[in-house]
């Protein structure tokens, strides 16, 4: 399968690293300019490693418009991106139009407001209390994984067209998974109501399987005395 990465940053280029992993040809098109994630610390690192087995070519997003008007002169049999929606209407390309134009599919991903993702509001509460931050890349990697899976069963099942999936949607279902049945008499959600965790001052206490366990508080200071880091972040 030939795969059209378009983007910046983690989600969409984990996702296409995941296709690239399974033996897919993944053509990452890239500005020329640094990616978001090479100003990270560590950040070559990351960029050399979640863009392996991939062809890179310097070229604009919005020429995708100049693609050829069928799959057998497109180039590509998937298009993924995580561009906000905004910078798809000012570079005057409509995903939609084009995938169908393209007769491919096209999945794109979003946070739920087309706005900020909210892996930097999980990144400041982990470590809120000390400086710099854990990097959380979850909603990221959670993220692109949905994205990659959404494009090959769309492939599988012979759909063509544009798809929007999010981000948050995309963590939900991988920590929550889908967990919308009640109890049997209808009165609640299977999860435990707030209080049935003994929190007390000395820490949390937990009854399952019959076994009490009990779990203290870590304050900032143990986790520095016990947790390898590096600058306030966790080291795994």
């Amino acid at each position: 399968m030939r795969v059209l990465e378009i983007g910046n940053y983690v989600s969409v280029a984990y996702a296409g690293m995941i296709l690239a992993e399974q033996g897919h040809e993944v053509t990452k098109w890239i500005s020329g300019k640094p990616d978001p994630i090479e100003e990270l610390d560590g950040g070559s690192d990351l960029w050399e490693w979640i863009n392996d087995r991939k062809r890179m070519v310097v070229t604009h997003g919005n020429q995708v418009i100049n693609l050829g008007a069928a799959v057998v002169d497109c180039g590509f049999d998937l298009i993924i991106d995580n561009v906000r929606a905004e910078t798809w209407e000012r570079w005057g390309v409509d995903p939609a139009r084009e995938a169908d134009r393209l007769m491919i599919p096209w999945v794109s991903l979003r946070d739920d407001f087309d706005g900020r993702g909210f892996d930097a509001i999980a990144q400041a509460r982990a470590w809120g209390d000390h400086v710099g931050y854990i990097p959380v890349y979850i909603g990221d990697t959670s993220a692109g994984l949905w994205i990659a899976f959404k494009g090959l069963s769309m492939l599988a099942a012979g759909d063509y067209g544009h798809t929007v999936i999010r981000q948050a949607a995309c963590l939900a279902k991988l920590v929550e998974g889908e967990l919308i049945e009640v109890s049997r008499d209808g009165s609640r959600p299977p999860w435990d109501p707030p209080g049935t965790y003994g929190a007390t001052e000395e820490g949390t206490e937990v009854h399952y399987r019959g076994e009490i366990i009990k779990e203290p508080f870590r304050s900032a200071e143990w986790r520095r005395a016990n947790l390898q880091h590096h600058e306030g972040r966790i080291d795994v």
